[in-house]
């Protein structure tokens, strides 16, 4: 019977709009948390209250619930029940409850304690009383309905995430090649001069700028002529002779 339970709660809560939490939530808190579908409840002006949102007996005859039906068959019914009440798609807990319990959606502050119900009113049994019975409806359920968010299904794969940041990928990199040592040959005069003439030429203004330019660096002092050695004949050779 639960398996049958759970699916026609499933199937009525997406044909009226409503969270199928909220519709077994309500249903276990009608049924004392036993999901009775002929659960018996208190007498009213309506008669005997039963099943799995405490029917009146009116009600029943209208949707024809009775008890030899199959469960299926009595959430089908709540579902009319619940549409005829004014609920929406869409519509919380508070809305559907209020249709339960008050007859018609918003009608936060009615209560049935006069008749044999819970004392307090729409509003306190939702906020107050419904905790434990909502966390007996998901475990019912199994689990929290969540929609697919796009892209979770198909698409381009991405490399997984965890806290610590990305999963790193198990190919191994690219290998870059170093380029070769080059050996030393002491400062490269060329390409110093060269580099100094580029940066005047990038600090000299703009044409019609009011800029000076920087002055030219002064050229590199002539280089020592080698010293000769001392030739003391050819020296004697060019002194005049007497003659």
């Amino acid at each position: 019977m639960n398996d049958d339970l759970r699916s026609a709660i499933i199937a009525t809560a997406g044909r009226i709009g409503a969270d199928p939490v909220d519709l077994a939530t309500t249903i276990s808190y009608e049924t004392a948390g036993t999901f009775d579908p002929w659960k018996a409840g208190p007498t009213t002006q309506w008669g005997q209250h039963r099943g799995l949102i405490q029917w009146g007996e009116p009600q029943r005859a209208k949707y024809g619930v009775t008890q030899d039906m199959p469960v299926a068959a009595q959430v089908d019914a709540a579902g009319n029940y619940l549409v005829d009440a004014g609920f929406k798609p869409g519509m919380g807990l508070l809305d559907l409850y209020s249709a339960v319990n008050a007859g018609k959606v918003g009608r936060y502050n009615a209560s049935d304690a006069n008749n044999g119900g819970a004392p307090g009113t729409v509003a306190d049994k939702v906020n107050s009383q419904m905790g434990a019975h909502r966390a007996k409806a998901t475990a019912f359920l199994g689990g929290e309905f969540k929609a697919t968010m796009p892209g979770e299904s198909g698409g381009t794969a991405r490399a997984p995430f965890s806290l610590s940041g990305p999963v790193g990928s198990s190919a191994s990199a690219t290998t870059i090649p170093a380029e070769p040592v080059k050996a030393d040959s002491g400062p490269n005069l060329a390409g110093i001069m060269k580099m100094l003439a580029a940066s005047s030429a990038e600090g000299a203004p703009a044409a019609g700028g009011q800029a000076q330019a920087a002055p030219a660096l002064p050229p590199p002092p002539p280089m020592p002529p080698r010293p000769v050695a001392f030739d003391a004949t050819k020296f004697f050779g060019l002194l005049p002779t007497r003659r």
